[in-house]
Formats: C-alpha cells, sequence, structure tokens
C-alpha cells in the first residue's frame, strides 16, 4: 500500500512537470503548488558570531522556541512509547536535544526537536531504534545532492495528503475512550488541547494543554491532610474515633501533603485552629507529625516558624516528629535553632512511626505527675509503658 501511494505521487508529479502544471504563468502562480526550490547543497561549517547584546533581543523569542520544541519532542516521544511499551527517559531525549541543537548552530542549521509529522512517518514505516533516525538523515542529505532539482516540482498536495494520513493514524482512539473513561479531568484536557489544535495551532495546543495540567494540578496538590492521632489506655497511637474521649495533655496531628505555597491557606487554617483549641482547653502538648510533608517552601516554613513562636509565647511545647531530611535542612538554614530546642525535633527514621513514638514518650516524661489527662495517664511516665508503645494504621 506504502508503495503504491509514492507511485501514485510520483506520477502527479511527472504529470505535473510534463504538462506545464507546475510552470509559473504571468502572475507567477502556478496550477498545482509545489515544494518550491531546494538547493543541492548540504549545510557547511560556520563559527557562529555571538554579540552579547542580543542575550537581551532574542532570549525571549530563544526560550519560546526552545520550550516549545522541547514540548513537541516529549509529546510524540512519549506518544511512541505508549505503542511499543519502550521505557522513556525525559532527561536524556532533554540532553539529546540540547546537544543536537548546539552543534547545529556551527552549520547553520535551524533549531530542531522531535516532530510530530516526521517522527510519526518514521515509525510508521517501521522503524525500531534511534538507528532510523541518522539512515533517514543520510537518505535525504544523499537525495538532497542527488534529485533537488525534481524536488522542487513535488505538489503540496502530496505533501498535506501524507501529513494527514500520518495524524490520522496516531489518533489512538481506544486510548482516547480510556481517557475519556478516567476522569473528566482528563477528558477536559484532551478536549481544550484538541479544539486549541484546529483553531489556533498544534504548537499553542501543546502550550494550552500544559497550562492546563498546571492550573488543574496545583488546587489538588494544594490539598492538606490532617488526621488526629490518639494513645489508648493500650498503649496504641491509632487514628482517633469518634468515640475516643478527648486528651486534655496532648494534641497529635498526622500532616500530609505538599508543603508550597498553594497550601499555605490550608496549612494556615489547621494551625489556627490548633492554636485556638490548645489555648482554649489549656492543653500544654502539641506533637505534629510532619514525616508525609513534602517539598517545603519559604511560605510554608514561615506560616510553621510563626505557630511555633506563638505557641512559646503562650508556653505550650510543640514537637515536631518524623521530619525529613529537606524540611530539617531548611529550618537549620533558617536558624530555627536559634529559638526552637533541637530536643522537641525528632527526625525521620528508618523505622516507621518510631519518630512519633519518641515524641509521645517525650511528652508523657515532661508530664509526668503533671498529666491530668485521665484517658491518657493509664498510659502513663512509666518506663515500661512508654516501651510498649506501638503505631497502629
Amino acid at each position: 500500500m506504502a508503495a503504491a501511494r509514492h507511485a501514485g505521487g510520483s506520477r502527479a508529479c511527472r504529470r505535473g512537470l510534463f504538462l506545464g502544471w507546475t510552470q509559473p504563468d504571468a502572475g507567477g502562480k502556478t496550477a498545482i503548488a509545489v515544494a518550491g526550490s531546494v538547493p543541492a547543497v548540504l549545510p557547511s561549517p560556520h563559527i557562529p558570531e555571538i554579540k552579547f547584546t542580543w542575550v537581551f533581543e532574542l532570549s525571549s523569542s530563544a526560550f519560546a522556541i526552545a520550550f516549545l520544541g522541547l514540548l513537541e519532542a516529549l509529546a510524540i516521544a512519549k506518544s511512541i512509547a505508549i505503542h511499543t511499551h519502550q521505557l522513556l527517559d525525559y532527561n536524556r531525549q532533554c540532553l539529546a536535544e540540547g546537544i543536537a541543537n548546539l552543534a547545529g548552530g556551527f552549520f547553520r542549521c535551524l533549531p530542531g526537536s522531535g516532530s510530530l509529522s516526521r517522527s510519526g512517518i518514521n515509525f510508521q514505516a517501521g522503524a525500531v531504534s534511534r538507528a532510523s533516525r541518522a539512515v533517514t538523515g543520510l537518505t535525504v542529505a544523499v537525495a538532497l545532492l542527488l534529485f533537488a532539482p525534481l524536488i522542487h516540482f513535488i505538489p503540496k498536495a502530496a505533501l498535506a495528503g501524507l501529513l494527514v494520513l500520518t495524524a490520522a493514524r496516531l489518533i489512538d482512539v481506544s486510548r482516547l475512550r480510556y481517557t475519556f473513561r478516567a476522569s473528566g479531568f482528563d477528558t477536559g484536557q484532551v478536549l481544550i488541547t484538541a479544539v486549541t489544535a484546529i483553531f489556533i495551532g498544534v504548537e499553542y495546543s501543546v502550550l494550552a494543554g500544559v497550562a492546563v495540567s498546571l492550573l488543574w494540578f496545583i488546587p489538588r496538590a494544594a490539598k492538606l491532610r490532617a488526621a488526629e492521632l490518639v494513645v489508648t489506655p493500650e498503649h496504641i497511637v491509632r487514628g482517633r474515633l469518634a468515640s475516643d474521649p478527648p486528651c486534655a495533655s496532648m494534641i497529635l496531628i498526622d500532616l500530609e501533603g505538599e508543603l508550597f505555597f498553594g497550601a499555605a491557606p490550608e496549612l494556615d487554617r489547621t494551625l489556627y485552629e490548633l492554636q485556638r483549641r490548645a489555648i482554649q482547653q489549656n492543653i500544654p502538648f502539641i506533637v505534629l507529625r510532619l514525616k508525609r510533608m513534602r517539598n517545603p517552601d519559604v511560605v510554608c516554613l514561615e506560616r510553621i516558624e510563626h505557630f511555633l513562636k506563638e505557641m512559646k509565647r503562650n508556653k505550650i511545647t510543640v514537637l515536631l516528629a518524623g521530619v525529613r531530611p529537606d524540611f530539617e535542612h531548611a529550618i537549620t538554614r533558617l536558624r530555627f535553632q536559634d529559638w526552637f530546642p533541637p530536643e522537641q525535633i525528632f527526625p525521620e527514621e528508618s523505622k516507621e512511626y518510631s519518630a512519633t513514638l519518641k515524641a509521645v514518650r517525650y511528652a508523657y516524661r515532661l508530664l509526668g505527675a503533671a498529666n491530668k489527662c485521665d484517658h491518657c495517664r493509664v498510659s502513663g511516665p512509666d518506663e515500661d509503658r512508654e516501651v510498649s508503645l506501638y503505631y497502629l494504621v
């Protein structure tokens, strides 16, 4: 079938050439639009001229070209990898494209990237490895040197038909059905990207898809989960049930989520509620379990700092349990140790929940006989009972 299509294209090209359909008339127009003149030479080596004043003039356009090129390359690479079940390394893909464009700068080459059309044609022709791109490049170079005058007469309609056929084959109907059934988020993203590609342009559809993904991802990532834990009379630290009596000595909270600026409002509400409850009920200890809090940024770190200082002014002891290395490094750089006691920080450890249990035992030791909670006093400061504490998911 492929041979028949190529033969048909060749016959159309010959008919257009011999019948004069490709010859321009007095107005410079041809009966059949053709590809145009192609020089029969390969790019020659060139040492580019560099002026630092151009950086400010060209940086915005260069960034846009590089960004779109990377997105297009990753999009087609991912699409093909789905069919071939190959493992895709995004870092290697970006590095390879950067090196190729850097080398191309020494041959007056246009910026290049993986193409939705060229890569699709290559894959549909039966390519199975990266060597196919080298063969394609060598074939194009030979054709350019030997047949450049004839390339001028290739009808644009034939090229357009080839691209339409390739694009149609890239549409995976079964995967679209799978996506539409998955979630409304995925359905909306596909529809917005498709509409943008049809009415605006393919390059802008890639940007639209990325922008929609970010806009919909941030609110979901900003959700902060706060679950209260309790210590039962059987020395078990577990999630609090509605039937559990309130504790008058300690609030134990398990926080989970991303500590970035998007989560700051939710973090504020959670910390404010803890502060209000501890002050109103005269609870002397708060244990914050941070094992599942990730990627702290300056906005959330400021919120936590203000909370810790406010609790200190109200003589309420806050213990940070399960502190991850990234959080520990951040508060060290911010010099929390100058005003926050290091013994109130319990870093994440290899054993599950051990940092949380250490924080609870530490609170019991400080409470001692002053523990006024009937519920917690059963678990009391007795050393053997402290050691027997364990965590139940």
